[in-house]
Order: structure tokens, then C-alpha cells, then sequence
């Protein structure tokens, strides 16, 4: 049976999408055993996920430079394994170990969410010339896997981001709340959700609006961050809703029922990185509002599925909730039309393949 090591020490609860990415991958590993190496806060949660078995080998997470010690360990071996987050310093650890131990990293997947451009990426750069040589470089979008091939890495994967949908299909709800799901930031547009906030209030609509912050996260965040969610739960909407603390899984994926899913993300990150809180909202079949030319927008944009902004304004992010409202169950039916495409596009047993097997399989 295969064995693949995925080394993500940053995943230690089930908030965010290293939890989702392996859950994803282990529900269609079948015939392979999936080794993770995370913080040890994440070894309950993952051995209750299918297809999934926890890396006790030492060093573990805590230990002093326990994942660049793990990476060196696995590369010596010629060991297949994934770093599910990957930059310059990942490729220059696989570089370096290579080239003391005379061995080509071709078991080595590197999986890069954006390109690695950095000023430290730059910096790093001239040490990862074996990773860029023999490494597997995968990516779930065309523009970053363009950027690694002009930077010479010789072995490029674009495979579709890996996500579980529903087990039945979705229909059609009626609209019940606006959500902007997961962890509020300014680049995902946190200041216009405030913005449009704090006008509607004067206009005394209440439409429900559901985000997932309270005072707690304004002290919690920088300084700029903090003003805007401090002016978000005191412009008095009435139809706010904040969130104390981030939901469990269940809770998560049940608030997009009936939502409209603000997502008027900032094109300098987004124009080429996926976003799974959009993949969820639409394989879930929640329209979209999102901005034009990042990869959220042009989903929503291929199926019809919500509407996008070219101007990221708390004024052009209302007008755009105002028309999907106007026509509600036609852009819910798009997004459940898009939920039937999506779920075979995003199937994780693409990308296990391809991590398996190397670039054949696709």
C-alpha cells in the first residue's frame, strides 16, 4: 500500500482549510495510507477522519525546527511526502538536504496556494534550484502554475483544488441571511461589510447579516483591523449578527443554507489563489458576491452564480446584494447548477492521484 506524509504543522484545529484539505484527501484514499504531521493538539480530530493516520515519529511540532528536521529526514529516504503550504523555504530545505546526501528529491510535492514572491522567497530563491530541478510542484490554479514554471520549476501540476460537496445534490432554499463566512479580515473585505453595514443602518433596512466577529477579535488583531470591527458592531444595524468564536464543522457548513455569501476579496491576493470558503458556498449552492478578476469572481462569473464588483466600495458591494435579491431563485438555481460542475471538478481523488502517481496521472 502507498504511503504519502503530508507535513502541515500549522493544523491543530478543525477552523480552517488544512482540516478540509486532508479530510478531503483522506475520504478518497482507499488504497493508501495518509501520514500527517501537525501540531499534537490535531491528533484526536485526525484520526477520527477516513483514510487518515497521525505522524507520532519524532521530531513533532514544538520540537526545535521540527519541520524543516522533518523534511530533511523525508527527502534523505526518498520518501514520498506533501507540504501542503509551500514557499522558497520548503524548496530550499529539499535543496539543501539533496545536495548533501547526493540523492534527487523526486518524491518531494511541494503545493504552492500562490506564488512564492516574497521578498523572502526572493531572498531564498538560489537555494532552491534541486526542488525546482526534481521537486513536484502543485498548484491549484493556471496563473500561479505559469509563475513556477517562469521561475524554472520543471515539474508543474495544476490539478482543481480538492473538496468534499454535500452527499445529495442542492435545490433551491429561500434567502434567509447575508453571510461573510469564515474569519473576518480586511482583505477579504471586512472594511466594506462595515462600511455597507453602517449605512444601512442609517437607512434603517435590517436585512440579516451574519459575520463571524465580536469585540473579543478587535482586540485580538492589529490595530486597523480592530477599528474597523469596533465601527462594524457599533454602527447599530439591527440586522447584525456577530460570532464570539469560530463554529465547528457542522455549524459552519449550515450557515450557508439560504446565504448570500460576501466575498468582495482583494485582487492582489485573490486574483490567482483559490478560496475555499467560495468553493464551499457554491458547492453548497449559496450565490456569491464577489470581486471581479480574482478567482472567486470568475467562478461566480462561469455559472451565473451571484454577481461581482469591479470597484471594492461598500456602496457597489450593496447594489450588487440589491439585484441578487431582485432575482433570488434564479441565482440560486445557478448556484446549485454550479454545485453539480463543481463537486466533479473538485473531486480529491484528482490530486491524490496525481500525489501518488506523480504528474501521469492527470
Amino acid at each position: 500500500m502507498k504511503r504519502l506524509l503530508f507535513i502541515e504543522p500549522n493544523l491543530r484545529s478543525p477552523s480552517g482549510h488544512y482540516c478540509d484539505f486532508v479530510r478531503a484527501l483522506g475520504s478518497r484514499a482507499t488504497d493508501a495510507v495518509l501520514e500527517v504531521f501537525a501540531h499534537p493538539e490535531a491528533d484526536a480530530m485526525l484520526e477520527r477522519m477516513a483514510g487518515v493516520q497521525v505522524c507520532r515519529q519524532e521530531p513533532r511540532v514544538g520540537s526545535p525546527l521540527a519541520e524543516w528536521r522533518t523534511i530533511a529526514r523525508e527527502t534523505r529516504a526518498g520518501n514520498p511526502f506533501l507540504v501542503l503550504t509551500a514557499d522558497a523555504r520548503h524548496a530550499a530545505a529539499v535543496t539543501m538536504t539533496a545536495a548533501f546526501t547526493g540523492k534527487d528529491p523526486n518524491a518531494a510535492r511541494l503545493f504552492f496556494h500562490r506564488p512564492p514572491t516574497t521578498v523572502r522567497d526572493q531572498y531564498l530563491f538560489p537555494l532552491t534550484w534541486g526542488a525546482r530541478e526534481h521537486a513536484l510542484a502543485v498548484t491549484s490554479t493556471e496563473q500561479v502554475a505559469e509563475s513556477l514554471r517562469g521561475m524554472g520549476y520543471r515539474r508543474v501540476v495544476c490539478v482543481p483544488y480538492p473538496a468534499q460537496g454535500p452527499a445529495t445534490a442542492p435545490e433551491p432554499v429561500p434567502f434567509s441571511h447575508l453571510l461573510m463566512a469564515g474569519a473576518a479580515r480586511l482583505n477579504k473585505g471586512l472594511d466594506l461589510v462595515a462600511g455597507m453595514a453602517g449605512n444601512w443602518a442609517a437607512q434603517g433596512r435590517n436585512i440579516p447579516l451574519l459575520v463571524q466577529v465580536s469585540q473579543k477579535h478587535a482586540d485580538r488583531h492589529g490595530r486597523r483591523e480592530g477599528e474597523v470591527v469596533r465601527a462594524l458592531l457599533a454602527c447599530g444595524y439591527q440586522g447584525l449578527r456577530g460570532d464570539d468564536s469560530a463554529p465547528d464543522r457542522a455549524e459552519y457548513l449550515s450557515r450557508f443554507k439560504g446565504a448570500l455569501v460576501l466575498a468582495p476579496y482583494a485582487r492582489e491576493q485573490f486574483a490567482s489563489q483559490v478560496s475555499g470558503i467560495v468553493l464551499d458556498a457554491l458547492l453548497l449552492g449559496s450565490p456569491v458576491i464577489a470581486t471581479s478578476g480574482t478567482w472567486p469572481g470568475a467562478q461566480v462569473e462561469r455559472f451565473g452564480a451571484g454577481e461581482t464588483i469591479a470597484e471594492r466600495t461598500p456602496e457597489a458591494l450593496s447594489a450588487a446584494v440589491d439585484r441578487v435579491l431582485a432575482d433570488w431563485d434564479g441565482y440560486s438555481a445557478r448556484a446549485c447548477e454550479a454545485a453539480r460542475t463543481l463537486a466533479q471538478e473538485h473531486d480529491p481523488a484528482r490530486l491524490l492521484r496525481v500525489l501518488l502517481e506523480g504528474e501521469g496521472a492527470l
